[in-house]
C-alpha cells in the first residue's frame, strides 16, 4: 500500500488564491513545514466542534471522539478548549481593543480577530514563525533580552537597530539606512517598553507608520504594557498600520495573573487569527489555558463594560493609580543613592512597570558583578542593563515591591554603595 497523500512529506503546498498583502508575505517567508501546518485543515479539531454542537440537540449522541478523560473525578476535570480560545473572551479582546483605540468605524473588528494564546511569549513565537523565517528583524537597542531567543528559534536574525539619536530623539534617518543595510523585512517593537518605560509620541509613532509603509516592513507589534501609561494617551500600531501590523498583548501585566497564561494575538486579517494561527497553536500547546481564560473572562467583563460607557476600564485603573505611586516613589530613593535614569525620558517613565537606572560613576564593577554582589550581601536583585543593551545600567521592577519594600531597597542600596566608596581613615 503506498503513503497517503497526507504523510507526504515533500509534497508542494499551493499558496492560497487571493491572499491579502499581509498574508503574501508571511507565506513567502513561512518554510515549507509552516505552510503545510497553517494550509490544511486537522480532521480532529473539525469533528470535535461538530460534535460539540451536535451532542447538546441530541440526548442519545454518544460522543467518542474525546482524548480526555471524563466522568472519573467530575468535580475537578477540566476539558480542552478551542483551539483559538474561548468564544466569548475573543469577542472581549475584540470589543476592548476596538473601543480603547477607537476602531469601531474602521475595522469593526469581532472574535475572528482575535487568537487566543498561551501568554504573550507564545503568540510572538508563534508570529515569528510566520515573519521571520531566513529573515532579518529589526529589535530597538532596549529591548527584552529573549526577543533574540524567539527571533532565532524561528530561524530568523534578531539586528539591533538604534531607533534614538544620542539626544533622544527619533533618528529616521539612520533607521532607514540600517534597513536598507541589514535587509531587515519586519520590526519587532515594545512600546512602553521594557526594561525603561519609554515610549513614542503620536506624531512619532505616525512617522515610524510611515518608514514601515514606505520600505514595506511588516510591523510586529509587542504591546502589553500599552494601558499601563502614566502620561499621554494609548495607541496601537492596529490603529495606525492595520494593512500591515500584527499586535501581541496579554492579560499579565494589567490584570495581576501573568502564571495564568493568556495572552492574544490581534489582526484586521482574520485568515491570519482565525485560520492560521489556531493551527500552529494546535501544533505548538492543542489549546490555551482554559482556566486563565476564565479567570480574564471575569475580569474583562467589566473592563468593556467600562469602556463601552466612556469610562476608564475599573482594573487597570486602580493599578494604574498604584504603580504610579511606586513608580515615584522608587525614582526618588534611587536619585538620592545617585543613580539616574537611563531610559529615554529622564525624568519620569511614561509606562510599563519597570525602570533602567544608571550606575553611578564611583561603582566600578559592571552591572551585573554588582548585582551579584548584592544578592550575595543578602540585600537586593534587580536584573543588569547589559542583558537589556544597557550596560551599567539596573532594571527595577517596581510592580513587584510595595512601598515599604522601595523604601527598604533604599537602605539597602546604601550598605552595598557603601562598600564602593572610599574609605576615609
Amino acid at each position: 500500500m503506498g503513503t497517503p497523500e497526507s504523510f507526504d512529506l515533500n509534497r508542494v503546498v499551493e499558496a492560497p488564491e487571493d491572499m491579502t498583502p499581509l498574508l503574501q508575505r508571511a507565506w513567502n517567508c513561512m518554510p515549507h513545514g509552516i505552510r503545510r501546518v497553517v494550509s490544511e485543515a486537522p480532521v480532529i479539531p473539525s469533528i470535535a466542534a461538530r460534535a460539540r454542537a451536535v451532542a447538546p440537540q441530541s440526548p442519545d449522541f454518544v460522543r467518542s471522539d474525546q482524548g480526555q478523560i471524563v466522568g472519573v473525578c467530575p468535580e475537578r476535570e477540566i476539558y480542552y478548549g478551542p483551539t483559538a480560545g474561548l468564544d466569548e473572551l475573543r469577542e472581549l479582546v475584540a470589543r476592548f481593543w476596538t473601543h480603547a483605540y477607537h476602531l469601531k468605524d474602521r475595522l469593526r473588528l469581532d472574535k475572528r480577530n482575535v487568537a487566543i494564546v498561551s501568554g504573550a511569549t507564545q503568540g510572538l513565537a508563534l508570529v515569528l514563525k510566520m515573519f521571520s523565517s531566513g529573515r532579518n528583524v529589526g529589535i530597538t537597542r532596549l529591548h527584552w533580552d529573549n526577543y533574540e531567543n524567539l527571533i532565532r528559534s524561528a530561524g530568523g536574525t534578531p539586528v539591533v537597530l538604534d531607533l534614538f539619536s544620542a539626544n533622544h530623539d527619533l533618528d529616521l534617518k539612520s533607521v532607514e539606512r540600517a534597513i536598507k543595510e541589514e535587509d531587515i523585512t519586519s520590526l519587532l517593537v515594545n512600546f512602553p517598553t521594557n526594561p525603561s518605560g519609554d515610549v513614542l509620541t503620536p506624531n512619532e509613532l505616525k512617522n515610524l507608520v510611515e518608514l514601515a509603509r514606505r520600505l514595506d516592513l511588516i510591523l510586529i507589534s509587542d504591546e502589553v504594557y500599552n494601558y499601563l501609561r502614566y502620561k499621554g494617551t494609548p495607541q496601537s500600531m492596529l490603529e495606525l498600520a492595520p494593512e500591515r501590523a500584527v499586535v501581541i498583548s496579554s492579560a499579565s501585566k494589567e490584570y495581576l495573573i501573568p502564571g495564568a497564561r493568556v495572552g492574544y494575538v490581534i489582526a484586521a486579517n482574520k485568515t491570519l487569527t482565525n485560520v492560521w494561527l489556531p493551527r500552529l497553536i494546535r501544533a505548538s500547546s492543542s489549546s490555551p489555558n482554559v482556566l486563565g481564560q476564565r479567570l480574564l473572562l471575569d475580569i474583562l467583563k467589566d473592563e468593556v463594560e467600562d469602556l463601552e460607557s466612556g469610562r476608564l476600564p475599573r482594573t487597570i485603573a486602580k493599578i494604574r493609580e498604584e504603580l504610579g505611586r511606586r513608580r515615584d516613589l522608587l525614582i526618588a530613593v534611587l536619585t538620592e543613592k545617585g543613580f539616574t535614569l537611563a531610559g529615554r525620558d529622564r525624568d519620569y517613565p511614561a509606562g510599563a512597570i519597570s525602570l533602567l537606572a544608571r550606575l553611578p560613576d564611583y561603582v566600578k564593577d559592571d552591572d551585573l558583578l554588582f548585582v551579584e554582589k548584592a544578592i550575595a550581601m543578602r540585600k537586593f536583585s534587580a536584573i543588569p542593563g547589559s542583558v537589556f543593551g544597557a550596560p551599567r545600567c539596573l532594571r527595577f521592577g517596581y510592580a513587584g515591591m510595595t512601598e515599604d519594600a522601595i523604601r527598604r531597597l533604599g537602605r539597602n542600596l546604601e550598605d552595598v554603595l557603601d562598600s564602593y566608596k572610599p574609605q576615609h581613615k
